[in-house]
This record gives C-alpha cells, sequence and structure tokens, in this order.
C-alpha cells in the first residue's frame, strides 16, 4: 500500500495542470515519442552496421600494409647479405683502385652514367634494385669501400659526396659498435627524386667484411616508404587518409597534408591496442572513423582515418529530411492544440507576466480590461486596484522615510548648535571691546562665524571656499589657546572654490588634529589641508598633521561632561547626505595622522559674489 501511494503521489506530481498541456503530454507521450524512439534506434542500428564494415575493411588494408613493411624488411636484409657474399663485390672493396677502371668524381660517387660504360659494383646494385621490382623501384642502394669510393644506384645530389656519407651518425655509431647492421627510419637522403622519394628513407646499414673479419665496405639499402604509401594506397577498395607515428608520437607521414588528425591520435591508439575488443574509435570532433595497427619491428603505428561524411551523407540526408518533417507535424499539431486553448489561458498567462512585472516596474503596471468579459475582467480590475494601492503605500512610505531622516539631520545638527552663545558672544565682544582687549575680541567675532554657521538650517552643503574661512575662524582660536604652537596651510586648486561640502566637515578633522595630535607639541607643529579632485568625479579633502599620531591616547579630561561626537557625527552625516558614495578613513603616517574625506564631485558657482559674511553683520 504504501508503494502504490508512493508511485500515486509521484504521477499527480509530474502530471500537467492545465488542460492545455496535458493534451499535448497524452499525444506526446503515446504517439510522438515512441515513434521517434523507433526512428533513432534503427538510424542508429545503420550507422552502427557501416561503421563496423568500414572499420574491418579498414583494418585489413592497414594489416596488408603492416605485412608489406615487414616483407620489405626481411628482403632488403636479404638482399645485403647476397651482396656480401658477391665475389666481385668483395674483390672490388679489397683491392686497390685499377687505373682502368672507371675513376669517381670530385665527390667520390659513383653513379649510373645513363649510357656508355658502368661501373661493375654500379651495374650489380642495379640489378639487385631491379631483381625486387614493384617494389625496388622505391629501395636505393648505396656502397662505400674505405678508401673514398661511393658507389650508388641512383643520381645523387650534388652536394652529396662519400665524406658527407660517411659522417652521417649511424655510419659512426656502426663501425664504433660490435653489430653487423643497423636500421634507421629518419636516415638523411640523398638522391635527386620527386618528393616522396626525397623524404628520409628507412635504410639498413651493413658492413661488410672479409674472410678474416676485417671491415673492407659499407652497405646502405634505402627505402624510400612514402612513395610506396603512396602508390599501394591508390590501389585500395577504401579510400582514406593514412598517417605514421613514431614512437614519441610524432607524425611521421601523412597521405594528405591538411588531413583533420585528432590532437590526442596518441591516446586513441593506445586505447586501441590495449583494447581486447573493436579496434576502432569514431571520433565526433574530425566524424571519421580511426584505425590503427602497430609494426612491432620499427616500433611505428599505421592510423587509418575514414571520414564519415563520404560515406553517410546519403543516409544522413534522409534521415535529415524525416527529421524536418517529423518536426513540422509535431509544430502543426502544438500549434492548433494551443490556438484553441489560448482564448482561456492567454489572460492567466497575461495576468502572471503582469505580477511577475510588478517589482520590477514599481508597481507601475495594469492589465487592459477592454478586451475582456466577466470573471477575468474582475480578476484584471482587482490586479489594477492592487497596484495601484501599492504605489500610494510606497510613495508615502518614502516622504514620511525623508521626514525622517531630515528630523535626524536637524537633531545632529543641533548637538553644534547653542543659539543662546551667539548673543552672549556679542556682549562679550562689547565688553572686552570697551575695555581695549582685541584679542579677546578677534576671538569672539571667530567664534561668531562657526556658531552663525551652525545655527543655519537652510543649507546642508556650502561652498568650499566658505568652508575654508570657518577653518580659518576655527583655527584661530585654537592658536590663541595653544600659544601660537602650530600654523594651518591650504593646498587646493581655485577652480574648487565653489565646490559643495557639507557643512562644518573638515572642522572636525582639524579639532581632531589639534586635540590628539598637535596638543602636546611646543612648537613647529603643522596641519596641512589638501583639496583636490580624483578619478570619476571625486572630490578629495585631506588634514595631515604632524603630530603624535593615531596610537597616541590622551589622557581622559576629568572636566569633560560628555563624549566626544565630532567624527561620529561626520560621519553620520555624510551617511544621510550621500549614502555610499561618501567615505571617511584616518591613516596613521611616519609622523601624524592623514584623513581622508572621499564624496561626490558637485560644483556650484553663485550667480552674483557677495561679501563675508560673520557676527557682525546681523542685529542680535
Amino acid at each position: 500500500m504504501v508503494g502504490v501511494s508512493s508511485l500515486n503521489r509521484l504521477i499527480r506530481s509530474i502530471q500537467p495542470n492545465s488542460l492545455k498541456y496535458r493534451l499535448f503530454f497524452a499525444f506526446l507521450l503515446l504517439i510522438i515519442l515512441p515513434f521517434f524512439a523507433l526512428q533513432v534506434r534503427n538510424h542508429t542500428q545503420v550507422e552502427r552496421l557501416y561503421e563496423y564494415r568500414i572499420s574491418e575493411q579498414s583494418q585489413n588494408q592497414l594489416d596488408q600494409m603492416k605485412q608489406s613493411f615487414e616483407q620489405i624488411k626481411s628482403q632488403m636484409l636479404l638482399a645485403a647479405l647476397q651482396l656480401e657474399k658477391e665475389s666481385t663485390v668483395q674483390a672490388a672493396l679489397k683491392k686497390e683502385t685499377d687505373p682502368g677502371a672507371m675513376l669517381p668524381s670530385q665527390s667520390g660517387i659513383i653513379a649510373p652514367a645513363g649510357s656508355g660504360k658502368e661501373d661493375g659494383i654500379v651495374e650489380i646494385l642495379t640489378v639487385f634494385k631491379n631483381r625486387m621490382l614493384p617494389v625496388g623501384e622505391h629501395l636505393h642502394y648505396s656502397l662505400t669501400d674505405l678508401r673514398g669510393h661511393l658507389y650508388v644506384s641512383y643520381e645523387p645530389k650534388s652536394n652529396a659526396t662519400y665524406g658527407t656519407f660517411m659522417e652521417q651518425p649511424a655510419v659512426k655509431n656502426l663501425f664504433a659498435g660490435q653489430e653487423p647492421y643497423a636500421w634507421v627510419t629518419d636516415a638523411t637522403n640523398d638522391m635527386q627524386t620527386n618528393a616522396y622519394e626525397s623524404s628520409p628513407l628507412i635504410s639498413l646499414y651493413m658492413v661488410f667484411k672479409d674472410e678474416d673479419n676485417h671491415a673492407v665496405g659499407l652497405l646502405r639499402v634505402g627505402f624510400a616508404y612514402q612513395g610506396w604509401l603512396k602508390k599501394n594506397m591508390s590501389n585500395f577498395l577504401i579510400q582514406q587518409d593514412y598517417y605514421i607515428l613514431n614512437e614519441t608520437g610524432r607524425v611521421v607521414y601523412e597521405s594528405r597534408p591538411d588531413g583533420m588528425l585528432p590532437e590526442d591520435i596518441g591516446a586513441i591508439v593506445k586505447r586501441q591496442q590495449d583494447s581486447l575488443g573493436r579496434k576502432y574509435e569514431v571520433h565526433e570532433a574530425t566524424s571519421s572513423i580511426i584505425n590503427s595497427s602497430y609494426i612491432g619491428s620499427m616500433n611505428w603505428y599505421l592510423i587509418a582515418q575514414f571520414p564519415l561524411e563520404v560515406f553517410f551523407g546519403d543516409i544522413r540526408s534522409m534521415n535529415q529530411q524525416f527529421f524536418i518533417t517529423f518536426g513540422l507535424f509535431t509544430l502543426l499539431f502544438i500549434i492548433i492544440t494551443f490556438f484553441i486553448l489560448s482564448t482561456i489561458t492567454r489572460p492567466l498567462m497575461l495576468l502572471k507576466k503582469k505580477m511577475s512585472e510588478i517589482i520590477v516596474k514599481n508597481f507601475l503596471t495594469s492589465i487592459p480590461t477592454d478586451n475582456y468579459k466577466g470573471e477575468i475582467l474582475e480578476i484584471a480590475v482587482t490586479f489594477n486596484n492592487m497596484a495601484k494601492d501599492l504605489t500610494q503605500l510606497v510613495d508615502r512610505l518614502k516622504v514620511e522615510e525623508r521626514q525622517k531622516e531630515a528630523i535626524r539631520f536637524q537633531m545632529l545638527l543641533q548637538q553644534m548648535n547653542p543659539h543662546f552663545l551667539l548673543n552672549t558672544l556679542n556682549t562679550i565682544k562689547w565688553n572686552v571691546l570697551s575695555k581695549g582687549d582685541q584679542a579677546s575680541a578677534d576671538i569672539c567675532i571667530s567664534l561668531g562665524k562657526l556658531l552663525e554657521t551652525s545655527l543655519n538650517s537652510e543649507a546642508d552643503l556650502i561652498h568650499l571656499h566658505d568652508e575654508l574661512e570657518l577653518i580659518e575662524a576655527y583655527a584661530a582660536i585654537q592658536n590663541f589657546r595653544y600659544d601660537q604652537r602650530f600654523e594651518v596651510r591650504y593646498e587646493y586648486e581655485d577652480s574648487l572654490r565653489y565646490a559643495l561640502v557639507p557643512k562644518l566637515s573638515l572642522q572636525p578633522l582639524v579639532e581632531n588634529a589639534i586635540q590628539h595630535g598637535l596638543a602636546k607639541m611646543k612648537t613647529g607643529g603643522c596641519i596641512l589641508i589638501r583639496i583636490y579632485t580624483h578619478v570619476n568625479n571625486r572630490l578629495i579633502l585631506e588634514v595631515e598633521d604632524n603630530g603624535a599620531g593615531l596610537s597616541y591616547k590622551p589622557s581622559a579630561d576629568p572636566l569633560r561632561k560628555r563624549s566626544r561626537i565630532g567624527l561620529k557625527n561626520l560621519k553620520e552625516r555624510l551617511q544621510l547626505l550621500f549614502r555610499t558614495t561618501a567615505d571617511l578613513e584616518l591613516i596613521e603616517l611616519d609622523r601624524g595622522t592623514l584623513a581622508r574625506m572621499s564624496l561626490p564631485l558637485l560644483i556650484s558657482p553663485p550667480y552674483e559674489h557677495g561679501g563675508q559674511t560673520h557676527v557682525e553683520d546681523h542685529n542680535r
């Protein structure tokens, strides 16, 4: 019972809910999918059968070439042994040069003359070459004595000499070792022939010895295997591309230079040789069948690559036509089914779309109601009313949020806005002036500028030059307090005079530099205010001092009754004004501290220039 219940739940979970998709799902499951699977199965079986037949014939051709390779090598060794036993050859190699014999050229090479008298050894080499026809036309003999004579059965290149022949690494190694002969798969070719015959040779090098076992000469039988392969491949039933890989995996022969041999051909060949099953592989990237055969005596791999498009083109074209017809029939059924049911499902899909857009478009979306009736019309009207109510609610929340932020900003400013101090300062100023104390009066005027600015709640941003005037007033007060222990310097371009900055933004930084950096210095204090622009329209304001630095911890002031709020106040005001586009950081220097404030660059030149405003300009 538990199993049946679980199966029922699974069927219900995958069963379409809408009528449109139920009809389409039934047709797809009962007719289209079985018919499609049957056709794919038949197509796959036909392709695999042809692949197997082609690969089988290709493997037979490779095995024939492999067997021919081995036979030719055996014939080359047999011919070398027979030549060594030729009495004429032995006599010519041991005796001194006959004055009546044909003299070699300056290179020391004696080649076929083409007409006239031939050298005796050259004639013998030619006879051996012709004896092994048709393979003999790809075999080339070179026989040298040890007295500077090189007899060849072919026309050598102009730069070929007896010396270059004897200097070959294979020749040197053979004379230096104990082996009577050696096989070389990449011997240098010195023949004047066609492109294939001039390729590297498979060569047998054999030392000729007399009856006393003394070396009297050296024979090389060269096999121009590329020309032989080209000729034999043209006679095969299946025409395809052939390659030869040496023991290092490098391609030493390719029947077609522009072939599409896979880059991982070495791994493919290794898999085929290690496999106990089929010896072919279908390579999808190059769309080809690859067979290989290992030539053990040479440690080579003979590879055949058959392009599938050559044979499967017609079959795939027919299958393609079937699948196109099948696809068109399926598409026609889907169109008819969806057209019949669209009158019911289209309004629901539109409602779903509008609901997904409602957040992206900030609730500014609606469903047209002109074409609907009955229940669909009621759904559309209800949705439109809901979107309108949400828009009004969001607008009301935005207004309330702005009001809260404005109230919070004013509360922060009020921490610096003691209104009553301004009137008190005016009283003190007139009192000290009546007594001739100009210094105290200047302090009152500077402090009045600061208080007057903080009392102005109409503007949150002021011009940079106005902010710098406030800093000058604040610095004058602090210099009087600390007995002129420090100086304030300014570095900025005149074009930034009307850049907008938060009101009283530099003052907390200067205050922090004086109290925590310069307060303990007796003389030589310096505060550098640097203003400049940076990339992406950024305004950078820096306050640098040469004081104690961030690591300095001043002793607590017992008379201080409230916490220091300068930097915290400034950070909160920057957050309210610029959100995440403003930043404030403190950087410890080798000597002193750098406070850097970064905010968007806003330039607001005034329409007209007025005079400076200070405490004297207002009647209190």
